[in-house]
């Protein structure tokens, strides 16, 4: 999709977030022995990430910081895709 839009201007990017504190996370976290797996899950944020976290990875995409970045998955998981 980015290869296809590209040459019109548009970017094409994506935002995979982890466990983000929402009220579904925050009943699923009461549990303590899954709040102990979110955390091994994702050691950067100690479990869970905060909406703002995943707010300024989408605002960089919408910055100009990005304008020559199309086609990239930008994974915001407190390193949940690099844990195993």
């Amino acid at each position: 999709m980015a290869g296809t839009y590209a040459p019109h201007g548009i970017r094409v990017n994506a935002i995979a977030p982890g466990l983000t504190d929402t009220k579904m996370a925050g009943r699923a976290t009461e549990d303590p022995s899954i709040l102990e797996a979110m955390q091994r899950k994702q050691p950067l944020t100690g479990g869970i990430l905060s909406p703002e976290e995943v707010a300024e990875a989408a605002w960089f995409f919408l910055s100009p910081a990005s304008r020559a970045v199309t086609g990239q998955i930008l994974h915001v998981d407190g390193g949940w895709s690099v844990t195993g």
